[in-house]
Order: C-alpha cells, then sequence, then structure tokens
C-alpha cells in the first residue's frame, strides 16, 4: 500500500517541519519504509494573501499527478482554505478511485458558514479516517467518517526519529519569541512582589513590551508583518546568560529574511532544515516561546516549557496535560506520553 503524505512550508515556519517529521516516523512504522514518501504542499501557501483564491491557476498541482493508494493531510487544514485550496484535488482523487487521509488534524481561523460549508463536501467525499490533535478538532470530525481517532499532534513523535546531538552547554535556557520581542529577565525576584513563575527555586520577573506583546499574541498576518516592520529599529543587545543559564534565541522563520529581526540579539539562530532545532530544544531545560511548536518540541524531549500566546491551536498541548502552560513552566508525565502515542500507532495500524 503506497502512502504520500503532504508537507513542507519550513522555512516560512520551521514548527511544520516538526509534524512532519512526526508524521514520517508514524507512517513508515504503519505501513513500511519502502511505501511512504513526501510530497510538497499546494502552492497557495506561498502567496499568504492568495489563499482564499486557492491554488495559482498557472501552478502545477503534483498530488493529482501521484500514483499512490493513500493522500495523507496533515496538521491544522481545517480552516477557511480549505476548500479553496482542496476540493478540486480531493475530487481529483476520487475521480481516480483513489482515497485520503486527514492526520494530527486541527481547525484554524474559520466561521460557522466556511465549517459547515466543509461538513457538507466530507459528507459528499469523507476521508477515510481521521486522526486530531486536540478536542475541539475531533468533536468537530468525529462524525464524518466511522474511522476517527482521538490523537495528539505528530510533532511529539519526533523524539522517534531524531535521536537528539548533546551540546556543549550545562544550563540552557531557549528563548524563542518571533512573534512579539523577547521579554527581559530578572531572577530572584523581590520578594514583596509576585514573580511571572518560580522555577528551580527561583523567583523570575519577565517584563514585556505590553502594547508589542498584545499585538504579536494575536498571531495573526498583520501582528507578523508589524513586527518585521518595527525590526528596522535597532535596539541594545540581551545578554548570553541569565543567572547559571546560556542563553539561545531561536527564530521559526528563516524566510522572509530580515537580519535585524532574526539577528536582533545576541546568541540568535535560524535555519531552513529542523535538526539543529531538536538538538536546542532536546538540551533546553526550559523554553519560553510564543511558538506552540517551539513547546511541544521541548515537552517531547521530556524537558520544561511556557508558552505566552493563547490561541485555539495551543488546545494541543491541553491535550497532552500541558494545561497551565500558559501559568507556568511545565513538564509532560513521559509515561502517559509514551502510551498515547504507542495507541495512537496501534490504532492505525489496525484500521488497514
Amino acid at each position: 500500500m503506497k502512502i504520500a503524505y503532504v508537507g513542507g512550508y519550513w522555512a516560512t515556519n520551521i514548527g511544520n517541519a516538526f509534524f512532519n517529521i512526526g508524521a514520517d516516523y508514524i507512517l513508515k512504522e504503519v505501513f513500511g519504509k519502502e511505501n511512504v514518501n513526501m510530497v510538497f504542499d499546494q502552492p497557495a501557501g506561498i502567496f499568504r494573501s492568495g489563499k482564499k483564491r486557492g491554488n495559482p491557476k498557472k501552478s502545477l498541482d503534483i498530488i493529482r499527478l501521484l500514483e499512490v493508494d493513500f493522500v495523507v493531510l496533515l496538521g491544522p487544514v481545517i480552516s477557511k482554505y480549505f476548500l479553496p485550496i482542496w476540493k478540486e484535488t480531493l475530487l481529483d482523487l476520487k475521480r481516480r478511485n483513489l482515497k485520503y487521509m486527514i492526520l494530527s488534524a486541527g481547525i484554524m481561523k474559520s466561521n460557522d458558514k466556511q465549517l459547515t460549508e466543509i461538513r457538507a463536501f466530507f459528507k459528499d467525499f469523507p476521508p477515510y479516517l481521521v486522526t486530531t490533535r486536540d478536542r475541539d478538532a475531533f468533536e468537530f470530525l468525529k462524525d464524518i467518517t466511522p474511522r476517527a481517532y482521538d490523537g495528539i499532534d505528530f510533532a511529539f513523535f519526533v523524539p522517534n526519529a531524531h535521536n537528539a546531538v548533546k551540546l556543549n552547554i550545562d544550563n540552557l535556557l531557549v528563548m524563542n519569541f518571533d512573534k512579539f520581542f523577547e521579554p527581559k529577565i530578572k531572577l530572584d525576584w523581590k520578594k514583596d512582589r509576585k514573580p511571572t513563575f518560580v522555577f528551580d527555586e527561583q523567583r523570575w520577573n519577565l517584563k514585556f513590551n505590553k502594547p508589542l506583546q498584545k499585538i504579536g499574541s494575536k498571531t495573526d498576518r498583520f501582528s507578523d508583518a508589524f513586527v518585521y516592520a518595527i525590526s528596522i529599529f535597532p535596539a541594545p543587545d540581551r545578554p548570553t546568560n541569565i543567572g547559571k543559564y546560556t542563553v539561545i534565541r531561536t527564530d521559526h522563520r528563516f524566510t522572509p529574511m530580515m537580519k535585524n529581526k532574526v539577528f536582533r540579539y545576541s546568541n540568535s539562530f535560524v535555519a531552513d532544515i529542523p535538526e539543529s532545532y531538536l538538538d536546542i530544544y532536546a538540551n533546553a531545560d526550559l523554553t519560553l516561546s510564543d511558538r506552540i511548536h517551539a513547546c511541544v518540541m521541548t515537552l517531547a524531549y521530556g524537558k520544561y516549557a511556557m508558552l505566552f500566546s493563547r490561541t485555539n491551536r495551543s488546545k494541543l498541548l491541553d491535550r497532552v496535560g500541558a494545561d497551565d502552560i500558559t501559568k507556568k513552566p511545565v513538564k509532560l508525565d513521559m509515561e502517559v506520553l509514551t502510551k498515547e502515542k504507542e495507541n495512537l500507532i496501534n490504532w492505525l495500524k489496525n484500521q488497514f
């Protein structure tokens, strides 16, 4: 049985690579290494402002050319752009008697009308099976196919696929803020004042630029553009050591590249491949981030993380027991996570 899973857009958000790597591991476990291939996603996302119009008219939809048994859609594909981007491709698969699955499914920004239209499409052409990454997505998708599973985000499987290299740093603090600028940090905060959180028996105080944080936490295209725009202004450097911790600053956007935004402070790191990010998060004692998948990777490797934005997408963290991650640094129960992963793979194997 031949499988092609859809992936890509790593340079604009390296977090996409994380659940692609997890999918690659899972699908090869289920179907065998020789039967699984990755194929590039639809081209509509290259020009984000045009997604509502679907794929560019002169673009090649290579997915329609595949000679496989199943095409696998991954991640938060259920959005207001789902039908403009995917409807014709999926209908073409149907005409060719090919099947499709949606795995690690999530729901992005959509209104009730758009979701109703998507459900109507699924009624006529349902996926063979669905796994979800959060409970809201499961409730929406559980009755569109007789094979639906309340699963977890596939990025949690990355440690099964990538054996991280050890870094020569004893105490590593990762700062991952590319939606808004990172906070200033003071340790051993005054005892008569409430700290932001307590970690490693120390009182941590984080001071954000509140107006910029409010704009950036919306995680929409305007806030992305705003952070790039204000990056043209110079800023004082930030320390590479805070207390006993060495600081590494990751940025998940290689493209579009703006040096003043990406390399604003010392020890900044950006790349268009995922492996070194994985090594950094695996070695972190603590990751502080406004990016969900920076936290996912740190948690998946058994370390502490705290998230400084809250959207519907962050419910994938609630699904694995990290409900308090926006309130304080949290760490997962690795035995529970291992069981979740085993159950998901076993369920998939039993569907074929």
